[in-house]
């Protein structure tokens, strides 16, 4: 191995298997940080929760006082100003405060890892996908992330579309990547696509 330390961004289209390309990247030997475990963890803060309460009202929150992130998805994601709202304000910001961090430990050789995979579908949107060295577009058929969105979700196709909608330009973000793996085969399939990334970014630090 080289000793290359990179830091690779996963993003892609919704219900994709983005989860599962990390995986693979984890058992790999990578630090893995999944954005959307971040902001789960950042909903559960006070001054996060007092924002929220401000901004979208009591009706967001269930009975234990706990933001109800599905309530409050039906209401961002139908309303772009709303969106703009929850994400600019409030969790863009947090969410750079924990992951600006972790990566700089990362560079500076502070952790032990080769690379680092920054699983955040809104890299683009949070506008930081230059913190990456190679940035990766997970694709899947249609028919696929509309199984998966019912089955591990509860969405149906219409919640799909709505939240795609949402997102920046599909075709922006695949040209803006290095590289695309579609998960349209086993898990196999998906593990030996990113060993290929794996060997060439990490293991031989080609492009």
């Amino acid at each position: 191995m080289s000793g290359r330390r990179i830091v690779i961004g996963l993003v892609g289209q919704v219900c994709a298997g983005k989860s599962a390309v990390s995986e693979a990247f984890l058992r790999r030997g990578a630090a893995v940080y999944q954005a959307d475990r971040i902001v789960h963890d950042l909903y559960q803060k006070p001054e996060v929760k007092a924002d929220v309460r401000q901004e979208f009202g009591p009706d967001v929150f269930d009975t234990e006082g706990n933001v109800d992130r599905r309530k409050l998805g039906k209401i961002v994601f139908a309303d772009p100003d709303r969106l703009r709202v929850l994400t600019e304000r409030i969790i863009f910001p947090r969410t750079g405060e924990v992951l600006k961090p972790r990566i700089d430990a990362f560079r500076s050789g502070r952790t032990e890892e080769p690379a680092l995979v920054l699983d955040a579908p809104t890299l683009f949107e949070a506008g930081r996908s230059g913190w990456c060295d190679r940035l990766l577009f997970v694709s899947a058929p249609r028919e696929c992330r509309e199984a998966w969105a019912r089955e591990q979700r509860g969405w149906s196709p219409d919640e799909l579309t709505r939240r795609e909608a949402h997102m920046m330009d599909e075709q922006d973000k695949r040209t803006r990547c290095d590289e695309e793996i579609e998960n349209s085969g086993s898990l196999e399939d998906l593990d030996r696509r990113v060993g290929e990334c794996w060997r060439r970014w990490v293991e031989e630090g080609t492009a």
